[in-house]
């Protein structure tokens, strides 16, 4: 590394250079949205300088917003465009043969302070009224460690937990990753895949935009970090009593909806996952729902709410259902004396459980949930299946890299709405035309 520092020309328009490429003027806009005023600068205040910690934390948003596999490839990248450099804040050439800068920055480095640069980036554009929190989506995404044992193509890589964590990577641990179709016969057949690794959980706004995130090992499950997010949440950005919280059923868990509902005084929007019904009368079906002597599953009329309790109302499906009553040719099935009047009803008291008193049967939950798919755009946004592979072993390495991919997308938006282009909020690649 060169001892000297980096000076620019004398004779050289410096923003003429940036203001001609829409590379440079991106990334001047992202930079300047970025507030490390409470981010140390440099290591230590004794002996050499080092390298600004600034720099570091830009050269690594602008590696993940560009996609750059390697260390080496970013530091190559940066001291081949000296006002890009000049831009992260470099005084000095960065080494292209040996990057451990980096990887000691994202080693040493406090997880909580690079997340607090996200936090504070989305406070700006809370207070300044350009993000709304009264949604809130929440899902997650895996996170493959450095390991031989997630090589497909490995014959001997280990997917049982009984024998042993990975070399090299102790604090990963085994998880589901998605099911693979497999033909089998004339037909497939679905096989789980597992991976050695971690999940990142994040909470994203209506617009998409993340607000609260944590990377944590594969085998805590997405409830779990659901509540360590909410939590959170509530002390970054105050309460969110009254605000939407949107899951898929993943997170179907009672105490969950303790939290959300109960505790927190918000919405829960999370459709019933089957497996996780304790019901055995063989009164209900496999979603909680009565089922008449016929064996027909009722269908839901709606909530009644009195002083002293609430309970879900159920009624006779051949009196709802046009089409099956034709089929049942407008009979009773079991002559029930109270189908020529009303039908058959049932009541299902859910006074002490948040997870039975929400209306998944009403059109605003369907309207609700179908904004689900903003997260899966987050993701998609966030990084190709090759982002989830990382190249560190430690999990503070791996939090650090992915907070800051979150913190890039996050800046995006800040930057957008400094260019006043909030229609680019979610749009890094035609940020400046």
């Amino acid at each position: 590394m060169s001892d000297f520092p980096r000076t620019l020309p004398l004779f050289y328009d410096y923003q003429a250079v940036i203001d001609s490429s829409s590379l440079l003027r991106k990334y001047q806009a992202i930079f300047n949205a970025l507030d490390v005023s409470g981010f140390p600068d440099r290591p230590c205040d004794r002996g050499r300088l080092g390298i600004s910690r600034h720099a570091l934390v830009k050269a690594m948003i602008f590696k993940h917003l560009e996609r750059i596999d390697a260390m080496t490839q970013l530091a190559r990248r940066i001291n081949a465009n000296p006002v890009l450099a000049d831009l992260c804040g470099f005084d000095q050439e960065l080494p292209e043969d040996d990057p451990s800068v980096f990887y000691r920055f994202l080693k040493d480095t406090p997880n909580g302070r690079i997340q607090d640069l996200m936090h504070r980036t989305v406070k700006r554009l809370i207070d300044a009224g350009e993000l709304s929190d009264d949604v809130l989506i929440l899902d997650s995404k895996p996170i493959l460690a450095a390991t031989r044992e997630n090589n497909p193509k490995n014959p001997n890589r280990k997917l049982n937990k009984s024998l042993g964590h990975p070399k090299r990577n102790p604090q990963a641990t085994l998880g589901y990753y998605s099911y693979q179709k497999l033909p089998v016969g004339e037909g497939y057949a679905k096989r789980m895949q597992l991976f050695w690794g971690y999940r990142t959980h994040v909470i994203v706004n209506g617009q998409g935009i993340p607000m609260i995130e944590v990377t944590l090992p594969n085998n805590v499950t997405d409830a779990k970090a659901a509540g360590r997010l909410i939590r959170k949440f509530k002390r970054v950005y105050g309460s969110i009593r009254g605000k939407v919280v949107i899951a898929d059923k993943a997170y179907d868990v009672k105490a969950l909806y303790e939290l959300i509902a109960t505790q927190m005084k918000a919405r829960a929007i999370i459709p019933i996952n089957p497996r996780n019904q304790q019901r055995t009368d063989e009164d209900f079906d496999a979603l909680g729902r009565p089922v008449c002597p016929a064996g027909l599953t009722l269908c839901y009329q709606g909530r009644c709410d009195e002083s002293h309790r609430k309970r879900l109302k159920y009624r006779c499906p051949i009196k709802c259902d046009r089409d099956l009553a034709e089929r049942y040719r407008h009979r009773c099935p079991v002559n029930d004396p109270h189908f020529d009047t009303y039908g058959c009803t049932r009541y299902v008291d859910v006074t002490h459980d948040a997870r039975a008193q929400i209306d998944r049967q009403c059109e605003t939950f369907k309207r609700l949930y179908a904004l689900r798919q903003i997260v899966e755009q987050y993701f998609a946004r966030f990084g190709p299946r090759s982002v989830e592979q990382t190249t560190h072993y430690k999990l503070r390495s791996v939090q650090n890299q992915v907070t800051i991919g979150h913190l890039s997308l996050a800046l995006v938006a800040a930057a957008a709405v400094a260019l006043q282009r909030t229609d680019k909020l979610r749009s890094y690649r035609t940020l400046v035309a």
